[in-house]
């Protein structure tokens, strides 16, 4: 088993390094796709994706876009699970949805990961105040300036190399 499969099968007991360096390794290589998506996305409004053992639904309506998951198999989705504001500029625009693509496939990972060794315990729906995407992520809600100089602390390398190495 790859360290990407086995990272899929984790769920709630993947590590928040672990699901940093997922989402960096979400963002570099699926990242044409994504762009393909934020394109069909833009043009019709509403996208279904699935990973891991569940289901995205994301909706843009006006200069919002918002993602529904739901495990697969299951009738209920969660609704509005994360929305972000997206620029009127489309370069931006796609940028940022490239970005919201891989948190919000990191969240449902997390939520509803494949068949694993691990025990995952039924509960709520688990998300981050702050995405990867956003500085105040990296300094706890404390602003952006300390974020960067936390992000820029960061040193994922090791986990990065054995994600692309699988």
């Amino acid at each position: 088993m790859s360290f990407y499969e086995e990272l899929l099968t984790l769920g709630q007991h993947l590590h928040e390094r672990e699901r940093l360096a997922l989402y960096r390794f979400l963002f570099e290589t699926k990242n044409g796709l994504y762009k393909s998506d934020a394109i069909e996305l833009i043009r019709s409004q509403d996208l279904k994706r699935s990973i891991a053992n569940g289901e995205i639904v994301y909706s843009l309506n006006g200069n919002v876009v918002s993602y529904a998951a739901r495990k697969s198999g299951s009738s209920e989705f969660q609704e509005n699970l994360r929305a972000v504001n997206l620029s009127e500029i489309s370069r931006f625009r796609i940028r940022k949805l490239i970005k919201f693509f891989a948190q919000s496939e990191v969240e449902v990972i997390w939520n509803y990961p494949l068949q694993g060794r691990n025990l995952q315990e039924a509960g709520s729906y688990c998300i981050l105040s702050y995405p990867y995407f956003d500085l105040r992520y990296f300094s706890n809600g404390r602003g952006r300036l300390i974020g960067l100089f936390n992000k820029l602390k960061i040193d994922d390398t090791d986990l990065r190399k054995k994600l692309k190495v699988s």
